[in-house]
């Protein structure tokens, strides 16, 4: 149930979401869905929506060239002055402000990790229909691939094996930026030569549009530094510009693998 949940409020972050709209997606009361919900994420659903919306707007200032007058109507705000008392409450500062101190920046610190390969490759690549399991966690601990022993279940129930699909995860959020250790993950699998059944509330298209991919080699330990490299190298770039994307990290979701990191 949390994983559809997730995975619409995280779609529709531009739209205002209704607790009315979460329960007839997921068939619970709204009483009893607001005390579920609030329970599994450790704060009220309001404010994880707000929170979302926030990080979001955070990402695009940081990362993106989007106007500031076109950010908020991404972010599922009206007016500025609504969208600027928000941000500020959360970062400190107004959007405005945020993206001219170059802040972010400092969050991207060269740490001097060592990369399998140090260019990126730049390539495009056509939509693809995944699965997705969605849940949160701290992306730089081993516990947030808990969520793979439910994809493993699901695999077995309609008798596949994982060598069947392409395993990725999807990173929606950057703990640089927010500083939070609570972040959206989902684990998404791709079947290979076969399509699954039409499941909307628990499906995306991955890999739609043009990625820089950097592939790198590490324990579970350096992902903070090796993600911190990544960004302080985009944040560099005169010629890359980001976009609004989730990060996915392709491979089997074992903390010893090589993982190729697509942006």
């Amino acid at each position: 149930m949390a994983s559809e949940v997730l995975l619409y409020i995280n779609s529709h972050l531009d739209s205002k979401i209704t607790l009315d709209t979460l329960s007839g997606l997921t068939g619970y009361s709204p009483f009893h869905l607001q005390k579920k919900l609030s329970a599994e994420l450790g704060k009220s659903l309001g404010r994880y929506i707000q929170e979302q919306r926030l990080h979001t707007a955070a990402y695009f200032l940081a990362l993106t060239r989007v106007p500031v007058n076109e950010i908020k109507y991404l972010v599922g705000f009206e007016d500025d002055s609504s969208f600027g008392r928000a941000f500020k409450k959360l970062y400190g500062v107004p959007p405005l402000q945020y993206r001219k101190s170059k802040k972010h920046r400092q969050a991207f610190p060269l740490r001097t990790f060592r990369y399998i390969s140090a260019k990126g490759m730049i390539y495009n690549e056509a939509p693809r229909t995944a699965r997705v399991f969605a849940s949160r966690g701290d992306y730089f601990s081993e516990g947030i691939y808990g969520i793979w022993k439910e994809v493993a279940a699901y695999i077995r129930s309609i008798g596949k094996t994982p060598e069947d699909f392409n395993h990725y995860a999807i990173l929606h959020e950057c703990p640089h930026l927010t500083g939070s250790r609570d972040c959206r993950y989902d684990a998404a699998i791709v079947p290979i030569g076969f399509e699954l059944p039409e499941d909307p509330f628990c499906q995306t298209a991955v890999f739609d549009g043009r990625y820089i991919r950097y592939d790198f080699c590490c324990q579970v330990r350096d992902y903070e530094a090796v993600s911190a490299e990544v960004n302080h190298t985009l944040a560099q770039q005169t010629n890359i510009q980001h976009r609004y994307a989730c990060r996915i990290s392709g491979s089997a979701p074992c903390p010893t693998t090589r993982i190729p990191t697509i942006y």
